[in-house]
């Protein structure tokens, strides 16, 4: 089966050196919707992976409890309180108000999966006319048939398999050709987490080899989605920003784990971001 192996190259074909009359906001605005009364921090792992990865603006929508939260992680995060439990349709008014401001959005993590989150996410796909991250609880209530080549989705195997009904090998050309063949016939563009990642348009395939073992903790997929998210919003094309997103995530988590084994968490991706982006972008 025919595919690339990401490399550093793709820092330098997502980044470059930034004009010395940058202003703010000139490198991104991401909108991120997540979070409920349960699950408060994933909102807050997405935002900061955004910022850390070079995004200048994010802002989250979430519900009370979990825009708590965010705001209370780090001053950098602007979280927006939607004042119930969950996310549910209702919200749609102020996600397309937001949308308006942000350049790419981002949805999912943590948002349940009771038929008001499912509706919620079938509306964002049929009315937000921007380039949309969906992640985590998002991938398991979306709508297949409203996907298009303006959508990344970030599975990992369950949620691959549960998705698209299909089984996955640990075979890395079984799963580089099952990829391929979804994103094809969904006509999406598709990132799926492991070992191994795996990124396709239905054309070409990636394959991304710098991730730890030390990195199955739950988190570490959010902050994948908002180096993405990211980068998607800083003007990038969907697949090289998937491509690159799995690079600084995996190589980062990689660096760190060697010193910290099982103690890595997502945080420790967030705040060593740089080691990958200082080594690699230029």
């Amino acid at each position: 089966m025919n595919y690339t192996v990401i490399n550093e190259k793709i820092l330098r074909e997502v980044y470059s050196r930034r004009d010395s009359w940058s202003h703010k906001g000139d490198y991104g605005k991401l909108l991120v919707v997540g979070g409920s009364r349960e699950y408060t921090g994933s909102p807050a792992l997405v935002a900061l992976s955004a910022l850390r990865s070079g995004c200048d603006f994010v802002k989250i929508l979430a519900p009370l409890r979990s825009a708590e939260a965010c705001a209370n992680f780090s001053p950098e995060i602007i979280a927006i309180p939607y004042e119930r439990d969950y996310l549910d349709p209702n919200a749609m008014t102020e996600i397309d108000r937001l949308s308006q401001w942000a350049k790419a959005v981002e949805i999912g993590n943590g948002i349940g999966r009771d038929r008001q989150q499912s509706e919620l996410v079938k509306a964002v796909q049929r009315s937000i006319k921007k380039k949309l991250v969906i992640d985590a609880d998002g991938l398991k209530v979306l709508d297949k048939s409203l996907l298009n080549f303006d959508t990344l989705l970030t599975p990992n195997s369950y949620e691959f398999e549960v998705l698209f009904d299909a089984k996955l090998s640990k075979d890395i050309d079984e799963r580089v050709k099952i990829v391929k063949e979804k994103a094809k016939e969904f006509g999406t563009i598709i990132l799926l987490k492991g070992h191994v990642d795996i990124i396709s348009d239905g054309e070409e395939v990636f394959i991304n080899k710098t991730n730890s073992p030390y990195m199955t903790k739950a988190g570490t997929g959010d902050t994948l989605a908002g180096i993405a998210s990211s980068l998607i919003a800083q003007g990038n094309s969907i697949v090289d920003s998937a491509c690159a997103a799995a690079f600084i995530n995996g190589y980062t988590g990689r660096v760190v784990a060697k010193a910290k084994k099982e103690a890595l968490s997502p945080v420790d991706i967030i705040n060593n971001m740089y080691i990958a982006l200082s080594k690699f972008r230029y």
